[in-house]
């Protein structure tokens, strides 16, 4: 215009902004690619594509239910939280493929299925849940944030993933009634 002007950034808001995008960005490619893992691993291991398509919606909702609750504690996205949600598809998919693996391995039409996976994976699932709450409950009183943090998010990570893979997987799997031919012994 004419006019000497002096743009400066005192307040570095430019470089918040960009960190925020870099934060959003690699928080969000790192969680979509480990739900795409987790899909491709368990369509090849199970041969089955709606056993894979289903496990993919619960470690997803795992996702959203996790950002959902740490949002609403009143986190903003920052270095630690975008690189917990970088690492959450990896922390949600363990109940989900032992509930799978057990389905799929087991005889009779898919209400005997689901009763037989429940049967042989169900306490395994459920005291593996409740070990790794109750190792993360130290985690909420570390005075380093990144430890507290880190508590939280794996509690509410295997607290979302074991509801999701009990009622939210084998409920789909359930109403489903995808016909599997037991394999020949």
């Amino acid at each position: 215009c004419g006019g000497k002007v002096l743009i400066t950034d005192l307040d570095q808001k430019f470089i918040f902004m960009n960190n925020q995008r870099i934060y959003r960005t690699s928080a969000v490619s790192g969680s979509m690619f480990g739900v795409l893992i987790a899909f491709v691993v368990l369509l090849i291991s199970t041969r089955k594509f709606h056993i894979a398509f289903f496990a993919a919606i619960c470690i997803f909702s795992v996702l959203v239910s996790v950002i959902g609750s740490t949002t609403m504690m009143g986190w903003t996205l920052g270095t630690n939280e975008a690189i917990l949600i970088s690492i959450l598809a990896g922390f949600s998919v363990d109940y989900v493929v032992h509930l799978a693996h057990a389905h799929v391995h087991a005889t009779g039409n898919t209400e005997q299925r689901v009763k037989e996976a429940f049967g042989n994976m169900g306490i395994s699932v459920f005291s593996g849940m409740l070990t790794s709450v109750v190792a993360s409950i130290p985690l909420f009183m570390c005075t380093l944030t990144f430890f507290a943090k880190f508590g939280t998010f794996l509690c509410f990570t295997i607290l979302f993933s074991w509801v999701f893979a009990n009622f939210g997987f084998m409920s789909l799997i359930a109403q489903a009634n995808v016909k599997i031919k037991d394999k020949k012994h």
